[in-house]
């Protein structure tokens, strides 16, 4: 990979008609983030976060963008866009089964969230939540 191009990392805030969002945990991790895949070339962002609500037997609505970020990590330079969707859910998977799990205001206080998470959702409250 060319050293001066970024990959792409494409993430997702979803949340849906109950006010559940969706967080994801890579298998190994304790750590909960907002579900996210890097872009592949010639990939339409929108498909990919149209596709992560998809896995979890939700509905997509529309992918809003929310913001653009650069990052560097362990010395790889990252780009990561991050959009907003609404999402109808068909179901919720249990814990054992691992995967994104759609999760309420009060279910996420007493998560392990990742740093980028923490700063993402703060940046998005307003949008997400106005009246609390």
């Amino acid at each position: 990979m060319d050293a001066a191009r970024p990959r792409i990392r494409v993430h997702v805030i979803a949340v849906d008609d109950d006010q559940r969002m969706l967080l994801a945990r890579k298998p190994g991790t304790v750590m909960w983030t907002l579900p996210w895949d890097y872009l592949k070339t010639n990939e339409d962002p929108s498909r990919v976060v149209r596709n992560l609500i998809r896995e979890t037997g939700a509905s997509p609505g529309v992918p809003r963008g929310q913001g653009i970020e650069s990052a560097v990590e362990h010395g790889e330079h990252f780009l990561d866009l991050t959009f907003r969707c609404g999402a109808e859910r068909v179901w919720k998977a249990t814990p054992w089964q691992g995967g994104p799990l759609w999760w309420s205001l009060d279910e996420m206080t007493s998560l392990d969230l990742t740093a980028r998470a923490k700063s993402t959702l703060v940046h998005a409250w307003p949008q997400l939540w106005p009246n609390l």
